[in-house]
């Protein structure tokens, strides 16, 4: 069996026929009510510095109110996940991101307490995809925050993301996506060891450094 030449395809997106969106916007109260029937699909983002370091926003509204959580939100219809993705990162910070530059980290499911449209305690219920791309020095300086979604946004290490036991400022999803960022970054390294024909000691170390952080 040849040697992989690139990293897995870690999401795959498929389209049958033409797709046409609708446009349709949902006023709120009949947003709530499909809520209270549906799953919505949301795609988040872990936005990194050059030093590894993610951008999280201090959430203004409910789902996740007042803890730090990603950057991101609600797929619309026709969009790939790298699509809302680019859409989140020029709504709430202010920066265009080509839709290659994101890669695929993981996917998780919620079930939220609340959320902000009536009834609020209904709550909501998502299934995330969690991607990643990093900012360059110029785009972090010229970026902006959306005070509509974010009371605050910085930069945190991983290891002080995980050093956070307090849900009420961190979620385990967050705790989770960082580690699962630091592997599938180690994991890319693996792939490249192979396809450059490394040793198996080599490759075994990377394996190892890898799954460190599964």
């Amino acid at each position: 069996m040849p040697a992989p030449t690139r990293p897995p395809t870690r999401h795959h997106h498929f389209e049958t026929g033409t797709y046409k969106p609708s446009g349709l916007f949902l006023p709120d109260d009949e947003y709530g009510r499909a809520l209270d029937a549906l799953v919505k699909g949301c795609v988040d983002c872990l936005l990194t510095n050059e030093k590894g370091e993610i951008l999280l926003g201090l959430r203004k509204h409910e789902p996740a109110k007042g803890t730090w959580w990603y950057i991101g939100g609600r797929m619309r219809p026709g969009e790939t996940v790298e699509e809302t993705a680019r859409r989140h990162a020029k709504r709430d910070i202010g920066i265009e991101i080509d839709t290659e530059r994101f890669r695929f980290v993981t996917t998780s499911t919620m079930n939220w307490e609340f959320r902000v449209q009536e009834p609020a305690g209904n709550g909501t219920c998502d299934i995330n995809v969690v991607l990643a791309a990093t900012l360059t020095e110029e785009e972090i300086a010229r970026k902006t925050m959306c005070a509509d979604e974010y009371l605050d946004q910085k930069f945190w290490s991983v290891e002080d993301i995980l050093a956070v036991t307090d849900e009420k400022v961190i979620l385990p999803p967050i705790h989770i996506s960082a580690k699962k960022m630091v592997w599938s970054e180690r994991e890319d390294a693996m792939y490249a060891a192979v396809a450059r024909g490394a040793d198996d000691a080599e490759i075994a170390r990377l394996a190892r450094r890898a799954y460190e952080f599964a």
